[in-house]
């Protein structure tokens, strides 16, 4: 491949990747990213019996996985030790979208 070649492919490659890139005066919550638009509407869902005592309910929630939304279905889950569940959090600020994830949260 010739000099010219090679640097028009490091040039395309370097503008697409600029591209991705979102940048201004925005700050978002730490953890939290830049989505292109809201979730989709909650899915309806039935909540199954709990097969442990100990376990608590996740509802089902619209995940980013950084080109779209998947539901996670609602589950039972054991808590880490002293933790407790935080939803997944969608906002929009100045007309941008945001996603935080839920996850478990130390107490």
């Amino acid at each position: 491949m010739n000099n010219r070649v090679a640097l028009g492919l490091i040039l395309a490659a370097t503008s697409l990747a600029a591209g991705c890139v979102i940048e201004g005066g925005i700050s978002a919550s730490p953890g939290a990213v830049v989505v292109t638009s809201p979730p989709p509407p909650p899915v309806v869902e039935a909540r199954s019996p709990a097969q442990d005592p100990q376990a608590i309910w996740v509802a089902g929630y619209w995940h980013w996985t950084g080109m779209q939304y998947t539901w996670i279905p609602g589950h039972w889950e054991l808590a880490p030790a002293g933790a407790r569940w935080r939803a997944p959090r969608y906002w929009v600020r100045e007309g941008t979208y945001f996603y935080q994830p839920g996850g478990w949260m130390s107490r």
